[in-house]
């Protein structure tokens, strides 16, 4: 073994990484070393340990050296299907260690269960090396944002409607459908069903309703059963939006173009960002679920 090896391996002995269970032993630790780091928005890891709960599986890793935590990676389990076989998903929504710690950076992600498919949507341009080298895959994920105000002077045809009601929506929703809203719980979220109510087709739709400059709100689609039954009924999807939610923009996530939902106009603003991806199966259906949507 090459001697600048050996002494990293021998480095690597000192430190140790624990998972970190919702209010479980390390938590009121973990907090507080959290709340000491200047290059951490606290708030968003915070408002993800609280809403994604999944008691079994840890919120995060933490990396130990002396008993003192000196770094942190945030998870977010959750089960995911694709072509009827269920998955496990982490996505890591925060990766820090301390400067003089970062030789034993990578332990935290090693210690993810590696059976599971990794994503990471925030990611500082500089990592991007680190990423491939531990087994990711780059993609580019695009945001697409439409302005939406010149359809609110059409008006939406009868035969469309949000079903927003929460009895409603547990009686006419799937089993995997139902955990997303007993789930989706913050009231920033919003759950309903899209739906003709003469031919009875319908998309189940899972929102982050957000505000821009405290004044102009937009909708990012988080989740959409129906892809092509959103995009063939816009402009009454549009109208609605704005009618229930007071919306001005409506926003997707999408990492192929073909998938994308809202067509294109001169209103229309696209953002690109780079994502990694580690163990993604055949047919992977690309969403936001159960990861930040704020980027």
């Amino acid at each position: 073994m090459h001697e600048s090896k050996k002494i990293h391996k021998t480095w690597l002995k000192n430190y140790k990484v624990e998972n970190v269970f919702y209010k479980g032993r390390l938590y009121s630790q973990t907090l507080k070393y959290l709340k000491k780091q200047n290059n951490l928005n606290y708030s968003k890891v915070l408002f993800l340990f609280n809403n994604f709960l999944n008691k079994k599986y840890p919120i995060c890793n933490i990396l130990v050296y002396n008993k003192k935590i000196v770094g942190f990676v945030g998870t977010t389990f959750s089960q995911k299907k694709f072509n009827k076989k269920n998955f496990l998903n982490c996505n890591i929504h925060s990766w820090m260690v301390d400067k003089n710690h970062r030789i034993g950076s990578s332990m935290l992600i090693d210690q993810i269960k590696n059976n599971c498919i990794i994503t990471v949507l925030s990611s500082l341009p500089r990592l991007n090396k680190t990423f491939l080298k531990l087994g990711f895959k780059k993609f580019n994920m695009e945001y697409k944002v439409i302005f939406i105000k010149k359809f609110f002077l059409r008006k939406t045809h009868l035969n469309f409607d949000i079903l927003l009601k929460q009895n409603l929506l547990m009686k006419k929703t799937s089993k995997s459908e139902q955990k997303i809203i007993n789930d989706y719980k913050n009231l920033r979220f919003k759950k309903f069903i899209f739906c003709n109510l003469i031919s009875n087709k319908r998309c189940f739709i899972v929102g982050d309703l957000t505000k821009k400059k405290k004044f102009f709100k937009t909708f990012n689609i988080i989740y959409c059963s129906d892809r092509n039954f959103l995009k063939n009924n816009l402009i009454h999807f549009y109208s609605l939006i704005q009618q229930y939610f007071k919306a001005h923009f409506c926003g997707e996530f999408y990492i192929n173009k073909s998938k994308s939902i809202l067509k294109n106009t001169h209103l229309t603003k696209i953002i690109n960002k780079t994502i990694y991806m580690k163990r993604i199966p055949k047919n992977y259906k690309f969403d936001l679920l159960y990861s930040e949507t704020e980027f």
